[in-house]
């Protein structure tokens, strides 16, 4: 299907056949009276093609599926990818002539290196992309790789903002930091997946089908291999209970977050973190990127699972991610509050009958902080008798925005015309935002209590 006039690639062609047959037959509503699927190829290359894959994929095929993308880890030779994009991690001077750059610019030929050499110097945060040269992949996308995992995220999201800009249904990674950077192999995996995972959940790219993780290295595999099968089954055990959930709401799907548990019984739960476990770990360290750890010692972190306000959230996601696509609509942001407030934000959100507690600086909606060290402030983290504060990191539809006034009810509209609709929320300072300010109630979702103290 796909390979005559759609031009799309054999190999293409064969994993989204079988991503479409494997979402019918795995879904719990169905009840089928198929037994046997039979493919026809009558064309000898692409037959080859579909026969290859079907060897892997009977034996080891390592892949899911997540927001509509196949994600897969594929044993191989990076520059054999017959992809619309391949990841190249340089140097500033895009002419990197050792690892996996070295031989991705040795095999593309000249035609490419005389592209590099003309694009210049390659800022620590910019995207050079060429042609493919003799490679089977049609682009190579260069970029300054990430050397620390907290790093992964913006570079993440980067090359997935490149990927939808440029229209790419397909595209490589390699074993990103496990080279010269010196990452720890495990660390590695976990950043790549949590980081596409992260982006894919808050942005639409309707382009974008396929992502592969290229790694040549037996050691490295067999890491990556390790965990990447641990994420499957999480994903897989999440969407066993996101399927059965969503038939008996009728068909309607909703993505509810990946560390949820028991989402088909309780409608409303508060999970109290172990504070050994890794999902503890990265609320508390994203928490003190900015928060000082002199000043505050976190003694709590509940997740908040509130289905109803998830469904009630994503819709608005959805409808901002149609109005958006390419955008990283979703941030997830911090709200300091005080202990009478809780309960109710826990069970029915952020509500902007509150708003104007704290000021209206930059209109009357509900506000949230980028940095969590400014809503660690006693103005807006009060003190209760027992000496805790109390902060939520939320995901906030922020979609796209300008600056705010503190006359606004409602954000205004799209270059001030009717006919562009409003932005989605208003900001400080439109080049650093600093200060979210949203006007709907049904726009922002309370991911995390942390609760804390001074120290």
């Amino acid at each position: 299907m796909g390979t005559g006039i759609g031009q799309l690639k054999a190999e293409a062609s064969i994993r989204l056949v079988m991503k479409g047959i494997e979402d019918y037959l795995t879904d719990p509503s169905v009840m089928t009276v198929i037994s046997e699927i039979v493919i026809v190829v009558l064309e000898q290359d692409i037959h080859e093609k579909y026969q290859r894959f079907f060897q892997n994929y009977k034996t080891n095929y390592p892949h899911f599926s997540a927001f509509g993308k196949i994600i897969e880890l594929i044993k191989g030779d990076i520059t054999h990818q017959a992809v619309d994009c391949i990841l190249n991690l340089t140097n500033s001077s895009l002419n990197q002539s050792c690892g996996v750059s070295g031989a991705i610019l040795t095999a593309a030929g000249d035609k490419v290196k005389e592209e590099c050499q003309k694009h210049g110097s390659l800022s620590s945060d910019g995207v050079a992309i060429t042609s493919g040269g003799t490679l089977e992949s049609k682009r190579i996308m260069h970029i300054i790789g990430p050397t620390r995992v907290p790093d992964y995220g913006p570079s993440i999201d980067r090359i997935l903002q490149e990927s939808h800009k440029n229209g790419f249904t397909s595209l490589a990674l390699p074993a990103i930091g496990t080279g010269m950077a010196g990452v720890d192999v495990e660390a590695s995996i976990k950043a790549i997946l949590s980081s596409i995972l992260n982006y894919l959940s808050d942005t639409l790219i309707p382009s974008l089908e396929t992502i592969l993780i290229i790694v040549i290295q037996e050691p490295i595999y067999k890491k990556y291999l390790e965990v990447f099968q641990a994420k499957s089954k999480e994903l897989q055990a999440l969407q066993r209970e996101e399927k059965i959930v969503s038939a008996v709401l009728h068909g309607v799907k909703f993505n509810y977050p990946q560390k949820w548990t028991d989402i088909s019984r309780n409608d409303f739960q508060e999970i109290i973190l172990k504070d050994t476990s890794e999902e503890y770990k990265d609320v508390k360290d994203k928490f003190f990127q900015t928060a000082s750890t002199s000043k505050f010692q976190i003694t709590e972190i509940k997740r908040i699972q509130n289905v109803p306000l998830w469904q009630s959230f994503t819709i608005n996601k959805q409808t901002v991610n149609r109005k958006n696509p390419g955008y990283k609509n979703i941030k997830h942001l911090y709200h300091g509050t005080h202990s009478g407030a809780i309960g109710n934000i826990n069970r029915n959100g952020f509500n902007r009958v509150y708003c104007g507690e704290n000021g209206t600086a930059y209109g009357s909606g509900t506000y949230f902080a980028v940095e969590s060290q400014y809503s660690c402030d006693d103005r807006y983290s009060r003190l209760d008798a027992n000496g805790k504060k109390y902060i939520y990191q939320a995901a906030v539809i922020t979609g796209q925005y300008c600056v705010g006034k503190r006359t606004y009810k409602e954000a205004p509209h799209i270059d001030g015309d009717p006919n562009k609709g409003r932005y989605d929320s208003v900001v400080d300072d439109i080049g650093n935002p600093k200060i979210f300010v949203v006007f709907h109630d049904d726009v922002a979702y309370p991911e995390y209590l942390i609760t804390f103290k001074k120290q």
